[in-house]
């Protein structure tokens, strides 16, 4: 029943579009944008998962992952 909060940052020019995944499904975007959270105000164990970061502009795509357990 806790809340969490993901952050992400990223730079780059043209400024990226950022997106938050969860097993594949998109969350959250912020078009031309430095940071974007994602808050999951109250934990159940259907939340846990693989929440991917993606910073995505005409030059590239990073990304970052982390699996979330909820006990």
């Amino acid at each position: 029943g806790s809340a969490v909060e993901l952050g992400c940052t990223a730079e780059g020019r043209p400024l990226p579009l950022l997106s938050w995944f969860r097993d594949g499904e998109v969350l959250r975007e912020e078009p031309v944008s430095t940071g974007l959270k994602l808050v999951l105000p109250r934990l159940e164990p259907d939340d846990a998962g693989i929440y991917s970061c993606v910073a995505e502009n005409r030059h590239g795509r990073h990304n970052r992952s982390l699996q979330l357990h909820v006990a």
